[in-house]
């Protein structure tokens, strides 16, 4: 991944795949557990897809705070690739 453009673009579709919901449903703006219903599991799913994606663990916990919306969790895919990046 890239860019933050990249980075928000795979995690919308991460995002798409576990709510089971097609691509255009999902905004940036949408919040994984209020807006979405994600329940804690599909949160911590998501961690571990973009894991998988990135190489690198993803910190779950970030991901699953009350109103954590796409946008955010693209965020945090970002800045820890990019942490790695620099190890």
């Amino acid at each position: 991944m890239n860019s933050v453009a990249d980075t928000l673009h795979h995690v919308t579709s991460i995002v798409a795949a576990v709510a089971e919901r097609p691509t255009e449903e999902i905004a940036p703006e949408s919040r994984l557990i209020e807006d979405l219903e994600l329940d804690s599991l599909q949160v911590v799913e998501i961690a571990v897809r973009a894991e998988e994606a990135l190489g690198t663990p993803v910190d779950d916990t970030l991901l699953a705070e009350p109103g954590t919306t796409v946008a955010r969790c693209a965020q945090v895919v970002y800045e820890t690739g990019a942490r790695e990046a620099l190890a």
